[in-house]
């Protein structure tokens, strides 16, 4: 499976390569101004990673919006905090300012049986990053939240093809992270 990993000039996403070269050898990682986009049909997995700035403006977020015009019609695409955000104003709902400032903090999340959760406890801990979230739209499903504050922590779109969580599977404190990965790299989707 071949994969790319959209580097929104962060320093959370080698982190996320290495997790993901525990599950696969074949990521190509290309920052998001830099996208090459004729190549773009070949990848079955795209993860959009987390980044600084917000993605409803375009200097924040370089090429995504040409990327997602160009993907392939099988691939299904990850984002991760800013990426998250990103795919949900893409589909249709709004970025706001979050309701808590969370930068390094661990949460207690609930997800509903989504797919991207397969062999994940219903309630599990994971690392919050944020002072942007997104409010529910009528193209996504939300499917993960906050215990502590009700913020929406993940998505998918309702063609199953789009995948968002807000905290970050890739850092230490989070629980189940690979599995989420791992998930998303795999035929569970």
């Amino acid at each position: 499976m071949k994969v790319l990993l959209v580097n929104n000039h962060d320093s959370f996403v080698y982190n996320i390569y290495q997790s993901l070269l525990k599950i696969t050898d074949d990521v190509d990682v290309q920052f998001n101004d830099n996208i090459d986009i004729t190549g773009v049909g070949r990848y079955e997995r795209i993860i959009i990673s987390p980044g600084p700035g917000n993605p409803v403006n375009e200097r924040d977020a370089g090429n995504l919006q040409l990327l997602m015009d160009s993907i392939g019609k099988d691939a299904k695409v990850l984002g991760i905090c800013f990426g998250h955000q990103f795919l949900a104003f893409h589909l249709g709902s709004k970025v706001v300012l979050s309701k808590r400032l969370m930068h390094g903090q661990i949460d207690n999340l609930r997800h509903s049986h989504s797919p991207i959760y397969r062999n994940v406890p219903e309630h599990f801990a994971a690392i919050r990053y944020h002072s942007l979230a997104i409010e529910p739209g009528e193209n996504i499903v939300v499917d993960c939240v906050s215990d502590s504050d009700g913020t929406i922590m993940g998505f998918h779109s309702k063609n199953g093809r789009f995948f968002g969580v807000q905290f970050h599977p890739e850092s230490y404190y989070s629980e189940y992270g690979e599995t989420i990965f791992t998930n998303f790299l795999g035929d569970v989707l």
